[in-house]
């Protein structure tokens, strides 16, 4: 009876044994889900970077399995024609990236190769298996002087490209002398790597103007003319409005004067955005302002300048500052 007992004993043990488990691995807390470039004046020359940017691996090794090779690739995202150009879109729009592997921005992140950094081996435990985790970095850039780049719809517009799936490791386990190299045809386990890539393209103009310099004369009897021009560069498909007030003299754009530098004579003049001197060029106090859409480049615009016949003033110099503003 006591024989039996322990017999009965012996195989509720044994049935009551946990299954082995495998090794496996997952993305750890510190992998970057998505990098942000930030607000972009796509009018300046200068390249924006966003470097701290990590996947973080951490594999749980059994004592069956003494090492892993890791193949981190990524691939096109929703709006990239392809991993060598890719692209953020806002609608049909297109802002030019890309990922890096090396801190000097000369390797594209791709597929993994058989070299370091895409492809990675792990060690694990000599007894008894436990975790061994690392880190892969890589890094972004979006050059400047994408001068060509829209916003929409007048505002402040994000660009972004989603890598729902197409972001990867790869992982094989096994004996560290039998491990194959990346890429690999049969892993032992593929983890999904998502990411999210975006900036705001941000709205901006820039405005310079030159003088306006009447020519002498001694009487003013018949009317005299002179231009200059106020260069503009908007961001592209961003609508502006340009204008003129009323001069530091007079203060009124329907009625401007420049004034004598010593003395108290005046000689009133106009600003028209036409030759034929039909359109006032003014604000919203008077006359007009000029509208416009930016196209990223320049955008000259000539100023028609006018002194009336008039009676003369006394002999000299007369100014009169006049303020330009862009607004968009």
């Amino acid at each position: 009876m006591r024989y039996a007992l322990c017999v009965v004993g012996l195989l509720l043990g044994l049935d009551a044994a946990a299954p082995a488990q495998a090794s496996s691995c997952s993305l750890a807390a510190g992998t970057t889900s998505t990098i942000n470039f930030g607000t972009v004046n796509p009018l300046l020359p200068a390249d924006t970077f966003a470097d701290s940017n990590t996947v973080v691996v951490s594999c749980n090794f059994t004592a069956l399995a003494l090492g892993a090779r890791l193949c981190f690739n990524m691939g096109v995202g929703n709006t990239s024609p392809s991993a060598g150009a890719r692209a953020m879109g806002a609608a049909s729009f297109r802002m030019n990236y890309n990922l890096y592997t090396d801190a000097a921005r000369t390797q594209i992140w791709g597929a993994a190769t058989a070299g370091q950094p895409t492809s990675q081996t792990l060690t694990g435990p000599l007894l008894g298996g436990g975790n061994v985790s690392t880190t892969f970095r890589f890094y972004g850039k979006l050059p400047g002087g994408q001068s060509t780049v829209p916003t929409v719809g007048n505002a402040n517009t994000v660009y972004s490209e989603t890598y729902a799936t197409t972001g990867r490791l790869d992982v094989l386990f096994g004996l560290l002398s039998g491990l194959s190299n990346c890429p690999l045809a049969a892993p032992t386990q593929r983890i999904t790597i998502p990411l999210v890539v975006r900036t705001t393209v941000q709205k901006n103009c820039t405005i310079n103007a030159t003088d306006m310099a009447f020519p002498p004369r001694g009487v003013l009897s018949a009317a005299v003319t002179a231009n200059s021009q106020i260069t503009v560069r908007c961001t592209n498909a961003n609508a502006f409005s340009l204008a003129l007030n009323g001069g530091s003299v007079a203060g009124n754009v329907l009625a401007r004067k420049m004034k004598h530098t010593t003395a108290a004579d005046t000689v009133s003049y106009q600003l028209y955005q036409d030759a034929a001197y039909g359109t006032v060029w003014g604000d919203a106090s008077g006359g007009a302002p000029r509208a416009g859409v930016g196209t990223g480049a320049n955008q000259t615009f000539t100023v028609y300048g006018r002194v009336p016949a008039q009676t003369t003033p006394r002999p000299g110099t007369y100014r009169d500052v006049v303020t330009a503003t862009i607004t968009f």
